[in-house]
């Protein structure tokens, strides 16, 4: 990449270039110094970085500073990283130092070096040729970091791919989950992807696992359980073993020591029987879950709504499926505006105050991303317009969502997603500068019928699907990137994240009701996608 430019006619200075690791010998040459942890430092000159670096250029020649913190990394992490500034390779890389080295190449976009790290990966994984756990699990436990941390699947694949073909899935399975409560969603994701149409897999580590709990401890069943559970396909283990299906829910009903529990253990069962049902005769290799979902992710999480208020709280602080800011808000809100039907809000500020100190605690140490500024402004009940400043970014700061606005509005959140519907969005998609095609780059989302009462919200991928429409569609769009709210009339938004219990059928009538014409009590809703970039 070209980094500085000359109008006299000479060659501008390009990188990977080797400047020569020796200069870093010479105590006149290095003009700055990068502090690493454990009070080490590394020195280097700001000119051969800046060339690698815009970061470090924006720091050293805007800000003038002579010094920069990389506080997070080992000292032996940025002297290779450096070295590899003078020398244009990244020769002395190695396994321990991978993560570090990869994460300060993304941290100041230095984008040959992080190609670099790539292909040192991928020649990792070539020289894996026979089954080793150990091996296997630095090529998973990497390709997971770079999801979590970077949102990045540019080592999934390679990682799935070296275990399938070394026949080790079962094997690496078994092991991995032996530690399944210490697993984030992230990781537990991915071990579901790998045993793709094998979920049997799952179904017998877990199986053995909660058999041993029942003998030892005793319930309850843990929350990455769970979650690993409503995930999989488990009407592809009912219809190849129907022995380890049962008596997986045998083991799940014995450690049923609640009604909440006993109600999503029959959940899951009635999940499995209606997926089954609804499956197509398809091969076998259609029954590996495609790399792309294109079912909005934040609809229908579930939550006990008659929780009392110490229990929400810690709840909150410990649910799995709370994977963002604005998850943790919608749930509150969903909560506080059923358990306080008639006027909707908290009967304390100290209630309030507290959980909004626990969500802004939950966003420094889970690393989640700030809102948009605009929705400081946004009028929640619970909260009242601007407290939600705390949670957004600062006027001008760069915020990790853009917000799309649908072109479309409905009658009733609730009535629309309980028939058959579709919503059209305006969104040119990061990368693509300039488009060709008529009509507005967008995308359309469309409900889909499912096993439960209301329908899944699905993003519509099929070129078909755009034909005699105003938008067109480009495919680096992604599901998986979107968290869907609306607004009513008075730009109030309204959560739609938290209505599992409706959708399953485990909530009345009469709850169906009451959401559906006081909580959506006006009408004419708009929509909007956060979209994560």
């Amino acid at each position: 990449a070209v980094v500085s430019t000359q109008s006299t006619g000479v060659p501008n200075v390009t990188v990977p270039m080797n400047f020569g690791k020796d200069l870093l010998l010479s105590p006149t040459h290095n003009n700055i110094v990068l502090n690493t942890s454990k009070d080490m430092t590394v020195s280097a000159n700001s000119v051969i970085l800046s060339f690698n670096s815009p970061v470090i250029g924006h720091l050293t020649g805007t800000l003038h500073l002579t010094s920069v913190d990389m506080l997070e990394f080992d000292r032996e992490a940025v002297q290779l990283f450096v070295e590899a500034a003078y020398s244009g390779t990244v020769e002395g890389l190695t396994r321990a130092l991978f993560r570090d080295v990869n994460k300060i190449c993304k941290v100041f976009k230095v984008d040959w070096m992080s190609e670099k790290c790539v292909e040192f990966y991928k020649e990792e994984a070539e020289t894996v040729t026979t089954a080793s756990y150990t091996d296997l699990l630095f090529l998973f436990e990497e390709a997971a970091y770079i999801v979590e941390m970077q949102k990045s699947r540019d080592l999934v694949e390679v990682a799935l791919k070296r275990i399938e073909v070394l026949q080790y899935k079962k094997q690496f399975i078994d092991q991995y989950l032996e530690n399944v409560d210490r697993l984030s969603t992230v990781k537990l994701d991915l071990v579901i992807e790998l045993a793709g149409s094998e979920v049997n897999y799952i179904v017998q580590t877990l199986t053995n696992q909660l058999t041993h709990q029942m003998r030892v401890q005793g319930p309850p069943i843990s929350v990455n359980s769970r979650y690993i559970l409503d995930n999989s396909c488990l009407h592809l283990c009912k219809k190849s073993n129907r022995e380890l299906f049962e008596n997986l829910f045998s083991i799940l009903e014995d450690l049923s020591a609640d009604l909440d529990t006993m109600r999503w253990v029959l959940q899951l069962h009635k999940k499995a029987d209606l997926e089954q049902q609804e499956e197509l005769p398809s091969t076998s290799t259609a029954l590996v879950p495609s790399p792309r979902n294109n079912k909005i992710p934040n609809l229908y999480h579930n939550m006990n709504m008659e929780m009392s208020y110490d229990q929400f709280v810690n709840w909150l602080c410990t649910s799995g499926d709370i994977t963002n800011v604005l998850l943790a808000l919608e749930a509150v809100n969903t909560w506080c505006r059923y358990q306080y039907k008639t006027h909707g809000s908290f009967s304390s500020k100290s209630q309030l105050n507290t959980l909004l100190e626990r969500i802004t605690g939950m966003m420094n140490t889970q690393g989640w991303l700030k809102l948009p500024y605009s929705l400081r402004f946004d009028g929640w009940g619970t909260w009242g317009r601007g407290t939600m400043s705390r949670c957004c970014v600062s006027e001008g700061e760069k915020c990790g969502y853009v917000e799309v606005d649908c072109i479309d509005t409905c009658d009733k959140p609730l009535t629309f997603l309980s028939g058959e519907g579709t919503l059209i969005f305006h969104f040119k998609p990061p990368g693509v500068t300039t488009c060709e095609q008529s009509g507005h780059c967008g995308f359309i989302l469309k409900t889909i019928p499912s096993a439960g009462k209301l329908r899944t919200l699905e993003l519509c991928t099929d070129t078909k699907d755009y034909d005699n429409t105003s938008v067109h569609f480009h495919d680096s769009i992604r599901a998986e990137n979107m968290h869907i709210i609306c607004y009513d009339s008075n730009c109030y938004s309204r959560s739609i994240s938290w209505f599992g219990g409706l959708h399953s059928g485990l909530e009345t009538s009469d709850d169906f009701m009451w959401w559906n014409d006081i909580y959506f009590i006006f009408r004419s809703f708009k929509w909007k996608i956060l979209y994560l970039i």
